[in-house]
């Protein structure tokens, strides 16, 4: 197969392939414009062939509208308030530890992952109304990216450090009363505290597999289902709260952070300075001034 250009070389690179062009067109030569009729194949000899096709063009109506694309990963701004995506309607969560979270959130939340699965603290707990008394439900809890960034700390503050790693596998946390009547979840508050973060991209307990130095956002979700594994669904409500945003880590990064944790969370008595169970925390504490300093002065060790 020859390219026009080889066939033609005098004509250069402005040949084109098409139509004769008008005579005042000079770099098309009169002498191929006649190359291109063809007084064999007029319309009549065609019919036979065309009789199907319309010989005026018809003008086609315009086709719908497409659907809006969702907003790319780290453009989507947070909801000043809480959000309710639903199919439910009447259905509203109130997340019960608001004011702790809060109290997190403007600090800056961290939570800690680990290969073997690191509980949330604050965990998220809330409280359902507006459910059929009678229908089941299942009662879901999933924690999505919040944008396409990765996190560092500063000294002071977490600022963007670089692209996010790739989204790993996305894993959804059935509440064990799962499925559950309406009158059940809104008898008293819904807890999911038994959720467990972990970096381990090989769990095999079902936790929430998550990249440290990202930041994060859990979601509840509600759906209307008599099994865990229906088809037939009843409606579905997800929500979302601001407040409840934070950063994984291994390891915390801002030393407010930990005094919030030690002081908010019950399980963390023993750190505390009052607690009652300060004395027995000390060697552990020892032992870990020594390996971060061992060249500390023995006087200033024995006071732990």
């Amino acid at each position: 197969m020859y390219h026009p250009r080889e066939l033609y070389p005098s004509l250069g690179t402005g040949y084109r392939l098409g139509p004769p062009q008008p005579v005042s067109d000079s770099s098309f030569p009169p002498a191929l414009a006649e190359g291109y009729r063809y007084p064999d194949l007029d319309t009549t000899k065609l019919d036979c062939f065309l009789s199907g096709i319309e010989a005026a063009p018809r003008t086609l109506a315009a086709p719908p509208p497409l659907p809006p694309l969702p907003p790319a990963l780290g453009t989507e701004p947070s909801p000043p308030a809480p959000e309710a995506l639903h199919s439910l309607p009447g259905v509203s969560l109130s997340l019960e530890n608001q004011e702790l979270w809060k109290e997190f959130n403007s600090v800056g939340t961290e939570m800690i992952i680990t290969k073997a699965g690191r509980r949330m603290f604050p965990a998220c707990r809330v409280s359902v109304s507006g459910l059929d008394p009678e229908a089941r439900y299942l009662f879901l809890l999933d924690v999505v990216p919040v944008d396409g960034a990765r996190y560092r700390w500063q000294g002071r503050r977490w600022e963007p450090s670089g692209k996010a790693e790739p989204r790993l596998p996305d894993r959804v946390y059935i509440h064990p009363d799962s499925p559950a009547t309406g009158a059940h979840w809104m008898r008293q508050p819904v807890s999911f505290h038994r959720v467990k973060l972990t970096n381990s991209t090989l769990d095999p307990h079902g936790h929430l597999i998550l990249h440290s130095m990202h930041k994060y956002q859990p979601r509840v979700h509600l759906v209307r289902a008599a099994q865990l594994c229906s088809q037939h669904w009843g409606g579905v409500a997800s929500f979302r709260f601001p407040e409840t945003m934070f950063i994984s880590v291994t390891a915390y990064q801002n030393p407010r952070i930990t005094q919030l944790k030690i002081a908010a969370n019950p399980f963390a008595k023993g750190f505390r300075e009052n607690g009652r169970n300060c004395k027995r925390w000390a060697p552990f504490i020892h032992s870990l001034i020594h390996v971060t300093n061992p060249y500390l002065p023995p006087m200033c060790q024995a006071q732990f």
